[in-house]
């Protein structure tokens, strides 16, 4: 079995963070997402059922305060990620890991697991770590920025080499160090799972280069030049040495009949009953409102995020939002991990009327399920 990551789809799709309370729309609009292992459930299968290639979940151990309290219930990614497999049978099943906030050993064990329960469809995304208030509940240590990535090369290389192998070893590493490490059974896909990493900094873009397959960008969105230029730079540093990467966007999607209705909710959900107060707590931790902005950029910044955790924004009707995704494909992207307020009801409309007009314009072709 191929894992659906590297089919030949010019715009691959998934779903992101619906393992969160409020998904990526920090709202108090009706029908913001209220999280159940039920729905749950229901999005994956209906996404899986699509041929849609991935099913992503945030890695979050705490709320962003405010009347939401922003992502404060959230399933832990590796035991969702076992679950959502089980009732799977296409998608690629990530699950998203804080390195400092788990040991190499239990990682390697626990991705084998959600890898042989998915039948050979797990991948990680990993993080090196940012949320100091999360790291403050598990008395973890908090690195400065480019240690974290060192630590994580270390934590990378180790459940690599636990993955692959086959006698005991021991490990002694700036970070970790081991006597007599094991770890059966392997993962089902040879040689690994696949590995996202979201490095934006220099040193980030440089560790996802070495060590990930896609890299999950944040576009800056000032231009398609500067966009274009952007991936590009990420996947030169890739092929610099040797290795391809994908490159990967967060989009947060408003569809509907006329743009002006599209529109209009757009700004009921994020002006009208955006949270205010999780936003600026979330950009706090960012250090964005620590940064001497404009504001106008400041306002932006806000707007953006309350819209989709600071998403590309696809707003519009079915083919606005493909022409969008035509350009996006363009500049280089190869798949985008969509959100919506309504997650259960926008993606059935994506489903519906999205897709077919994608497979019209060259930018996926029809889903066949495998046999069995």
């Amino acid at each position: 079995m191929t894992n659906a990551l590297f089919n030949a789809n010019r715009m691959k799709l998934g779903v992101m963070a619906f393992n969160c309370s409020h998904g990526s729309t920090v709202t108090t609009a009706d029908g913001a997402w209220p999280m159940t292992w039920e729905d749950n459930a229901a999005l994956a299968r209906m996404v899986d059922a699509a041929g849609m290639e991935v099913l992503l979940p945030v890695g979050r151990w705490k709320g962003y305060g405010g009347e939401t309290n922003f992502n404060n219930r959230t399933f832990e990614s590796f035991t969702w990620a076992s679950g959502i497999g089980a009732v799977t049978k296409h998608c690629t099943v990530f699950a998203t890991v804080h390195a400092p906030l788990v040991h190499p050993v239990a990682a390697a064990k626990m991705a084998a697991t959600a890898d042989h329960i998915s039948g050979g469809r797990f991948a990680i995304n990993l993080v090196a770590g940012w949320f100091k208030n999360e790291f403050e509940m598990f008395a973890a240590e908090w690195r400065e920025h480019d240690r974290r990535y060192e630590y994580a090369a270390e934590w990378i290389e180790l459940v690599k080499h636990l993955w692959s192998a086959e006698e005991a070893f021991d490990f002694n590493g700036e970070f970790f160090q081991g006597k007599a490490l094991w770890s059966q059974p392997k993962p089902v896909q040879s040689p690994r799972p696949p590995i996202m990493n979201a490095g934006s900094s220099p040193v980030g873009q440089s560790f996802s280069a070495e060590h990930a397959d896609m890299n999950f960008v944040m576009l800056r969105q000032k231009d398609e030049d500067s966009d274009t230029a952007q991936i590009g730079h990420l996947k030169t540093l890739a092929a610099d040495l040797g290795r391809a990467s994908q490159c990967w966007i967060h989009g947060y999607v408003v569809c509907r009949e006329t743009e002006k209705e599209a529109r209009d909710y757009l700004e009921h959900y994020v002006v009208e009953r955006g949270d205010d107060v999780a936003v600026g707590n979330m950009l706090d931790i960012f250090g964005v409102q620590s940064e001497t902005l404009e504001p106008a950029v400041l306002e932006a910044f806000k707007y953006h995020f309350k819209a989709g955790h600071g998403g590309y924004p696809l707003i519009g009707t079915p083919a606005q939002i493909v022409e969008a995704m035509q350009r996006l494909s363009a500049m280089g992207v190869d798949g985008i991990l969509l959100s919506w307020v309504d997650y259960l009801g926008e993606a059935k409309q994506w489903i519906e009327q999205v897709m077919p007009l994608m497979e019209q314009a060259g930018l996926r072709a029809p889903f066949r399920p495998s046999a069995g």
